[in-house]
């Protein structure tokens, strides 16, 4: 079976999956949002791994499953205090093991948690806003408008390296030809959703310049961490992470500009 062939079908299968936990909201996307964080944070854990950096992944896992379990029922009110707990329990940690790296070892266990469960949950805060579905669906929307108009337009008329040492495949024409990309679709939606809130086109630049900077971000992780993919859960493409490094910056931008507007 082809590269090509395994993409699609993933995509036909995991994609109805999301949408219908986008549209249902409550414990579906609760669950969806909770089951790839928790992947995320066991792909970057993998990663560490390989660099032999190991860190203690049961706490990972329970922090993230607290931090995403209080928004859900909370809101960001408790986004704070689960944090605090967490580096309060990494720092005791560091302090009783007998290696004591806390800069080492515990900040790279926070490092996980807050780009592996606190990045993913500002997807839960956005789907609690009274158009907490349109918002979301401008994210996914203008931050598959980025990648694709970005890969197009490189792949055509890419001359020149946006960040040749992180992400040679990636050049300044294909970063603008994703911010034009996001730009119309977003102002397209934002015409039919009625969000108000700024100028769809706006929007759209946003969500490309931090989807942008997401797909670097985990491009040097991956560099640093010597892998080509994040993992291997979605044949075709990759690890979980490959598919939401962008999402990952582009929904927190999002989410602090309702609130800033809001």
């Amino acid at each position: 079976m082809s590269s090509l062939t395994k993409r699609i079908l993933t995509a036909l299968v995991f994609i109805p999956i999301v949408l219908w936990c986008l549209w249902r909201g409550g414990w579906a996307f609760f669950a969806l949002t909770l089951t790839v964080s928790l992947v995320a944070i066991f792909e970057l854990q993998e990663m560490l791994d390989s660099m032999k950096e190991p860190v203690f992944r049961p706490l990972l896992y329970v922090a993230s499953v607290c931090l995403l379990g209080a928004i859900y029922l909370h809101g960001e009110l408790w986004v704070s205090p689960v944090m605090c707990a967490a580096f309060l329990a990494v720092a005791i940690g560091e302090l009783v093991s007998p290696l004591a790296q806390p800069f080492r070892r515990g900040g790279l266990m926070l490092l996980s948690l807050f780009y592996g469960a606190f990045l993913p949950s500002h997807f839960l805060l956005l789907r609690r806003h009274p158009q907490g579905l349109a918002y979301v669906l401008l994210v996914l929307l203008g931050t598959w408008a980025a990648d694709t108009g970005a890969y197009f337009v490189g792949m055509r008329w890419g001359k020149h390296k946006l960040a040749p040492r992180i992400s040679p495949n990636k050049s300044v024409e294909g970063a603008l030809g994703g911010l034009v990309a996001a730009a119309l679709v977003t102002g397209y939606l934002d015409s039919r959703l009625q969000i108000g809130l700024v100028p769809g086109w706006i929007l759209g630049l946003l969500i490309a310049l931090a989807a942008m900077t997401g797909d670097l971000f985990e491009s040097a992780l991956k560099r640093e961490a010597g892998v080509k993919d994040s993992g291997w859960i979605l044949p075709g493409h990759g690890g979980v992470l490959d598919r939401i490094d962008s999402l990952l910056f582009a929904a927190p931008a999002i989410y602090y500009l309702v609130r800033w507007l809001g």
